[in-house]
């Protein structure tokens, strides 16, 4: 079995757990805070309702993914162990699916262990923000479970998400940061939109020999 046929089939039966309430909470607090209200709203606004302003309105929203100062991430657990999901991959798998709707525990909850099983297939994946990289994967699974999509819509899902994917450890600590993982929210959202709508991708987005996993780990 493919990672892309894994994580599809983590969308069959999608259960709450505790991680992924327990990240929704921090999600809210900071929410309440103040800290990522913004990019929220940005995402929220990505609706098909959409009128184009929040194409741009999500770039001036992304530093409220980090607290002051902070830096993501990098690297997957050693061992080739799956990692667990860090801040950055939480943050970013809980603003796609709550931008989508406010039942999302089992969306994120899916979303999450995507994330971890992209991540495990990215250890050697030198120079990428893995975290980063791999929350694109998570958020595309967690948000097109909140459209409703199928099946074949998730794979599509995917396979926007992959060929978008990107994130340099080497902006840890710089503006960079927080715009590529809030790019990696948005581009969920904007994935599963678009395989609603008909757009289709590689079936094998992951593991494929041209895939993402292979041409992140080059």
């Amino acid at each position: 079995m493919t990672t892309t046929d894994q994580i599809l089939a983590l969308a069959v039966r999608p259960t709450p757990t505790a991680e992924a309430d327990a990240g929704l909470a921090r999600f809210a607090e900071a929410a309440d805070a103040g800290m990522n209200s913004h990019l929220v709203r940005a995402l929220r606004n990505l609706r098909p309702a959409d009128d184009g302003h929040a194409w741009r309105a999500w770039l001036s929203a992304t530093a409220a993914l980090y607290a002051p100062g902070g830096a993501a991430p990098s690297g997957a657990a050693p061992g080739g162990a799956v990692p667990a999901a860090g801040p950055v991959v939480t943050t970013v798998v809980c603003a796609a699916a709550t931008a989508l709707g406010e039942d999302c525990s089992a969306a994120v909850a899916a979303g999450l262990q995507a994330a971890a099983l992209a991540e495990a297939g990215l250890a050697t994946a030198a120079g990428w923000s893995v975290p980063v990289v791999s929350a694109a994967i998570g958020a595309g699974l967690a948000a097109g479970l909140m459209l409703g999509l199928g099946e074949a819509q998730l794979r599509s899902a995917l396979g926007i998400c992959a060929t978008q994917a990107a994130g340099l450890r080497a902006a840890a600590g710089t503006d960079a940061a927080p715009l590529q993982a809030g790019k990696a929210a948005f581009n969920a959202v904007e994935a599963a939109q678009l395989a609603r709508l008909g757009f289709t991708s590689s079936r094998e987005p992951l593991d494929g020999r041209r895939a993402f996993f292979p041409l992140l780990s080059s």
